[in-house]
């Protein structure tokens, strides 16, 4: 053990027995960022449903098109909650970041991840 700036103690660790606890902060500015990513790769999926739907002529039945068009507002969906994260985890980051809201991110980019999985799968069923 040695002294640290400020007469703290620090102890070293070695191998993988070590625990590290990330700061709150840094944990909501990862969500941040990969909410942000996954709003992107939905936005892409979202138009690849649209261009698939355009590729159709024009007197194709209504029940062709269902599941494009229900994935494409399922996609809408997915991408509001991804901005929903993203504007939580801003916040967090510009206000008090109470407790509350930190909690809140983390459940949020939770339900987004299940949201994308959900998405994916329920899409590739109805259209495959």
């Amino acid at each position: 053990m040695r002294a640290g700036a400020g007469g703290a103690n620090l102890v070293r660790t070695r191998g993988y027995g070590a625990t590290v606890s990330p700061a709150q902060k840094d944990v909501v500015t990862t969500v941040l960022g990969a909410s942000a990513g996954v709003g992107g790769l939905v936005l892409v999926f979202l138009g690849i449903l649209i261009t698939t739907v355009g590729t159709y002529p024009g007197g194709t039945s209504d029940a062709v098109l269902r599941p494009y068009r229900l994935g494409a507002w399922a996609s809408v969906g997915v991408f509001a909650l991804s901005l929903a994260a993203v504007a939580v985890s801003l916040v967090w980051l510009a206000a008090d970041q109470q407790h509350w809201l930190y909690v809140l991110v983390l459940v949020l980019f939770s339900c987004l991840l299940a949201a994308v999985l959900a998405l994916a799968a329920t899409v590739t069923k109805a259209t495959v």
